[in-house]
């Protein structure tokens, strides 16, 4: 597994304990914010990404490479760059959490609310409706994943559990 596989799944799934959650999107009468990326914000990111490395070499991996950018623009490490030790990463989660698509562990009112979403999705007849992730994401199941028209009704029903008034699915 790469590093860019690894560190996609750090907010998701706590520090590097699962691989790759995908990238998330949102089931809500409101658009996401998290639209496509302008310049400004793609320089931020090998900004973000430099950061890491430089806090990954301070931290016991000094041979840890600088970012590179992808054909479709992304930043991250070089291809096949050995994943750095759990020390390291954890010495480092304030500026991984910051790279794009990182999201950190919802707060316990979010998680709470969260949950009392999903219990009222599961009482308005969407049974297989999960609990919460970490993050405050749902990872749907298959059948779920066919769009909001599926729960439209039970989506509604539950709105005053959402939080920011959308909830966030997982990928993958």
């Amino acid at each position: 597994m790469t590093l860019r596989m690894a560190l996609a799944g750090l907010a998701l799934a706590s520090l590097l304990t699962g691989c790759g959650g995908g990238h998330g999107h949102s089931a809500s009468s409101t658009p996401a914010t998290s639209g496509a990326r302008q310049g400004a914000a793609r320089g931020n990111d090998a900004a973000l990404w430099r950061q890491l490395a430089a806090c990954l070499r301070r931290h016991g991996v000094p041979n840890f490479p600088d970012p590179v950018q992808d054909p479709s623009g992304s930043w991250g490490p070089p291809a096949n760059t050995s994943k750095p030790p759990q020390s390291a990463m954890t010495a480092c989660k304030s500026i991984a959490n910051q790279l794009p698509g990182r999201r950190p562990a919802a707060s316990a009112g979010d998680m709470a609310k969260l949950r009392r979403f999903a219990q009222c999705m599961r009482a308005h007849g969407v049974s297989d409706w999960p609990d919460p992730k970490a993050d405050g994401s749902f990872d749907l199941p298959q059948r779920l994943r066919a769009g909001k028209q599926v729960f439209k009704t039970q989506l509604a029903a539950c709105r005053q559990y959402m939080t920011g008034g959308q909830i966030l699915v997982s990928g993958g």
